[in-house]
């Protein structure tokens, strides 16, 4: 049996230790895949999470949708919005 471990995962992205793009994008893509998901059948893209260049693509918020392109820090600007936003409902 291959090795498997499980992360869960907070969906409010706010955090220190959120210091870059790549770290944001492993969790707003599908880079980590869900639990639900698996079995991966042997054709499915995100065998490979590097070639589907998740990890490079543009910031975009996981709750309003907003793009941010590669502005790290207006991302982490918004997301300290949105936590607030968030915490009040």
């Amino acid at each position: 049996m291959r090795h498997l471990h499980v992360h869960v995962l907070s969906r409010d992205m706010h955090s220190p230790a959120l210091r870059h793009r790549k770290h944001y994008n492993s969790f707003a893509t599908p880079f980590l895949v869900d639990l639900a998901d698996f079995p991966l059948p042997d054709d499915d893209p995100r065998r490979d999470p590097r070639g589907m260049g998740y990890l490079r693509r543009d910031l975009v918020c996981w709750r309003c949708g907003r793009n941010f392109g590669n502005q790290f820090k207006r991302l982490k600007e918004h997301l300290e919005d949105e936590f607030e936003a968030w915490r009040r409902e």
